[in-house]
């Protein structure tokens, strides 16, 4: 006997059951499709998130912390609450020699609001002072020249990095800013690179950037800095890390141990770390969801297999007179109970997938992070085979009821 699969009158009569009862079908495999489609589109859409955050901490050293000091809040050994607390160069050189786990270190200087001028237009725009090391933990994507190199620290040179919107906005188009001066406050400086950050990226495009050293001594910093920029190693637990440095600090800056107005913090790791973990209860959220939906489907499929048992009752009963065993009227039932749920699984993956392709023509991923949106082969190959199964023993009900019935009882029916 020939597998039922590739017996041509078996597939006749799932045709003919499927037509007819067409509404009553349609209406039950529409809840297999919706399971399938928001299976598929609420993963999809979640892996579409996931990406775009990937591209923007693609070049970003994510297990790091900034830190910055502020004033006390607890008197302490004899100085009233509301010192103003200062970062210095000594301080930094300090924690880089006091802890082995920091993989890269930069301190940064910021001035708000520097006027900057070339020829004749000129506006105001944030400027900072580097370190070659701040571009290596949060890269900025160099699209003329260079960023600030090591000579440039050492000599404290008057070179600048500038973002694409202040060459938009000083430079007359066409004109080519490198090698060109441009005054920045009352000095004059370089300009050895433009970088283009996208706008979902760190920093903006409307920055400047000058060696560290020519900040200090321009602006007669005196060794003080705005905020040092911390990068552990991967194997660090950068929460723990942060209150090491902490702790270290409050005691060259003789702050009280329970002071936590004192030093300023942001832990970019622990926040990522709880980003990510977002991203996956995202995606659990999209399983569970569609996996439930899809089950209640599969069951309105097993209710319609029992109800077409029942209007079947003496066909079955014919068949198993004229010499059908149970194995046959079993496969029968299990395959259009397959089939039901493939060719609404099946479309509920086609829809999912075509609204994930508007998606993705739609967003744009340099304003919301959110980049190619879609689910794998693999996970959906793994869906459809749980589907397959689903479906079986939802027809294994209806199957074991149609081979329960006599013979004689079902041509006694009426």
């Amino acid at each position: 006997m020939k597998p039922i699969i590739f017996d041509r009158d078996a597939w006749s009569e799932v045709y003919s059951a499927i037509r007819k009862n067409k509404l009553r079908t349609m209406l039950t495999m529409i809840g297999v499709a919706w399971g399938m489609f928001l299976f598929v589109s609420l993963l999809g859409s979640s892996k579409g998130v996931q990406n775009g955050f990937d591209k923007i901490f693609a070049n970003a050293a994510t297990n790091s912390l900034f830190v910055w000091m502020q004033q006390t809040a607890i008197p302490f050994e004899g100085y009233q609450r509301g010192r103003m607390l200062e970062l210095k160069m000594e301080d930094i050189e300090a924690i880089k020699a006091n802890f082995p786990q920091i993989q890269k270190i930069a301190p940064r200087s910021q001035e708000g609001s520097v006027t900057v001028k070339f020829g004749t237009k000129y506006s105001t725009y944030s400027v900072s002072g580097d370190y070659p090391e701040q571009n290596e933990m949060f890269k900025k994507p160099i699209v003329q020249g260079r960023f600030i190199n090591p000579d440039d620290i050492t000599y404290g040179k008057k070179v600048c990095v500038i973002g694409i919107d202040i060459l938009d906005e000083l430079f007359p188009e066409g004109v080519d800013p490198m090698g060109k001066m441009i005054q920045i406050g009352s000095g004059m400086y370089t300009v050895v690179g433009v970088y283009q950050q996208g706008s979902m990226g760190f920093g903006r495009n409307n920055e400047i950037h000058i060696p560290f050293t020519t900040f200090q001594r321009v602006y007669n910093r005196q060794g003080v800095v705005n905020y040092v920029i911390i990068n552990a190693k991967d194997n660090v637990d950068i929460v723990a890390f942060e209150k090491q440095i902490k702790d270290y600090l409050k005691e060259r800056k003789i702050v009280h141990p329970n002071d936590t107005q004192a030093i300023g913090g942001f832990n970019l790791g622990e926040n990522m770390n709880k980003m990510f973990s977002f991203m996956n209860g995202l995606q659990l959220l999209a399983i569970v969801v569609g996996a439930l939906t899809l089950f209640s489907g599969v069951i309105a499929i097993a209710s319609i297999l029992l109800i077409t048992v029942s209007e079947r009752t003496k066909e079955f009963g014919i068949r198993r007179a004229l010499g059908a065993v149970p194995g046959q009227i079993r496969s029968q039932i299990l395959l259009e109970s397959i089939v039901l749920t493939m060719i609404a699984g099946l479309s509920g993956i086609v829809g999912a997938s075509f609204v994930l392709f508007l998606i993705n023509s739609s967003v744009d991923s340099d304003a919301f992070p959110f980049i190619n949106a879609s689910v794998d082969v693999t996970t959906l190959g793994i869906a459809l085979l749980i589907m397959i199964v689903m479906a079986m023993l939802a027809g294994l009900i209806p199957a074991q009821r149609a081979i329960s019935i006599k013979p004689i009882d079902a041509l006694r029916d009426e």
